[in-house]
């Protein structure tokens, strides 16, 4: 297979994957959301956010490390990097140990001091036990990565969403009347059994792959050669995850001060954060695989001096990635009430999902661009970034909220997407001189401007009037009619090229 046919299988692959396990996780969302209401959903996410940071804390860019240095050794021969590996294994239980430590010993501290709400300490120690296993786990993801077998890693996180469904509504029927502590206390002992069982799975799969290898490299531990790549990518992850988890933690704080009460705070916070940005994130999938396996090329024509196809490969991409994000911007605008009513049966989801719409080209392209760095070696810069991004954000989130109150967090969402999405781009024009086809991107808008309005006009049903087949129905004669007018430009455009050479001849 060669390499741009095996780009576009795994890119497929893992956007068919991801995509599944999205829309899943979407609908999982709802369903939750259903069960234990806003303000559940607004602590849920708080929990999140301090349990994103442990497991930062736990994994410690063991992943990207592994599959860096095993590629590395298989192109020197080296059978696989058993001695990596064990390194690796030792790194990730070290560092996965270390966080289930630290989190159980601080759940309590962090409900009373930092997130003002002690209902949320039970539910850390809970997830506190999968954080071993999601730390053993990376090495495993990373190994499977470099190894370029990718459908294994797509095959534990098919299993791990169908467990996690399966626990979820079980434990759900089983706790939710007992209150919104009870129901994410259920919600964590469904996430942490899931992490068990897949890495168990995971386990299975890698023991019998390292078959293949033999015998090779069975003495030793590489463990500082494995801490020597992660260490300096892992201080980067912990200062963006503890300021995250500092925003998020002062989001209802601030709410609160602004004159709401806790069941409100938390009510808004999970209306924006808990249902309003998976809506807006979920298109964002396909371009998420594909802009991964990015940093390869990037890399490999970096290395060969090949500046014509890192050209030429950022200038497709990022036409592409702006053209897709528009149509996505304009369709989710259109359809934002629908989907607030249809998904979540709210009409404060889709307000929050029609507010944050406009800022979808600039939060796609952001991560696109944010790929293309990486893959030319700009990392560091990307890193600093990042950081700056997540202080200002915090600055922010304390001045705005008490001003305009939870629509304050969405201006910060969007002041700080346009902040990183130019500082990124500005460096990738620096570094590459790639071609922008805004004509193409004002196209497609005009485009997706009139296919959401004739569907518009033809399913006239709108917000909570609107039912599942009824918004996806609409969703697609939108689509059909702007393919349908893409297509036509094209096939028109063509046929007056071929006019003209024969004018011409």
């Amino acid at each position: 297979m060669s390499k741009r046919a095996r780009f576009f299988y795994n890119g497929l692959l893992l956007s068919v994957v991801g995509l599944v396990m999205r829309a899943v996780g979407l609908f999982l969302g709802a369903y939750i959301s259903g069960a234990i209401g806003a303000e559940g959903v607004g602590l849920q996410s708080l929990i999140g956010t301090v349990y994103s940071f442990a497991v930062t804390l736990a994994t410690s860019g063991v992943s990207l490390s592994v599959t860096r240095l095993v590629a590395a050794s298989i192109g020197e021969g080296g059978g696989g990097g058993e001695r990596i590996l064990r390194g690796a294994f030792l790194y990730a239980f070290l560092f996965g140990a270390g966080a289930t430590l630290l989190l159980l010993l601080l759940a309590e501290p962090i409900g009373l001091y930092i997130l003002d709400d002690t209902r949320v300490a039970s539910a850390l120690r809970i997830l506190s036990l999968s954080l071993l296993p999601i730390a053993l786990s990376s090495v495993i993801s990373g190994y499977f990565v470099a190894v370029r077998r990718v459908a294994l890693n797509a095959a534990v996180q098919v299993l791990g969403q169908i467990l996690r469904i399966g626990m979820t509504v079980v434990l759900l029927l089983r706790f939710a009347g007992a209150g919104v502590e009870a129901a994410v206390m259920a919600l964590a002992i469904g996430s942490s059994a899931t992490e068990l069982i897949c890495f168990l799975v995971a386990l299975v799969e890698y023991l019998f792959d390292r078959r293949r290898y033999g015998n090779v490299e069975n003495k030793g531990y590489a463990t500082a050669e494995v801490a020597k790549m992660a260490l300096p990518l892992a201080f980067s992850q912990y200062v963006r995850s503890f300021l995250l988890s500092v925003e998020h933690s002062l989001i209802p704080r601030r709410l609160i001060e602004r004159g709401n009460s806790r069941e409100e705070a938390l009510s808004s916070y999970g209306y924006l954060h808990g249902m309003a940005l998976p809506i807006i994130l979920f298109p964002m999938t396909p371009l998420g695989s594909f802009s991964g396996l990015l940093v390869p090329e990037f890399a490999e024509s970096e290395g060969a001096g090949d500046r014509a196809r890192m050209e030429r490969i950022a200038s497709e991409a990022i036409s592409k990635t702006l053209g897709y994000a528009v149509m996505m911007a304009v369709f989710i605008f259109a359809f934002s009430e629908e989907l607030g009513y249809v998904i979540y049966g709210t009409y404060e989801a889709g307000h929050f999902i029609g507010f944050l719409a406009p800022v979808i080209p600039l939060m796609y392209l952001d991560h696109v661009t944010d790929s293309m760095l990486k893959g030319i070696g700009e990392h560091v810069y990307s890193m600093w970034v990042n950081i700056a991004d997540s202080f200002l954000s915090v600055l922010l989130v304390y001045l705005l909220i008490p001003v305009f109150d939870i629509s304050g967090y969405a201006l910060v969402i969007i002041i700080m997407e346009l902040f990183n999405f130019v500082l990124s781009f500005l460096r990738l024009r620096k570094r590459i001189a790639f071609k922008t086809r805004i004509t193409s991107a004002l196209f497609q808008l005009c485009a997706s401007l009139l296919a959401t309005f004739i569907a518009s006009r033809v399913f006239i049903f709108s917000g909570e009037a609107a039912t599942m087949p009824w918004l996806v129905m609409k969703l697609l004669f939108a689509f059909s009619i702007f393919v349908a007018i893409i297509s036509g430009t094209e096939v028109a455009r063509n046929i007056r090229k071929k006019k003209t050479i024969i004018y011409k001849t």
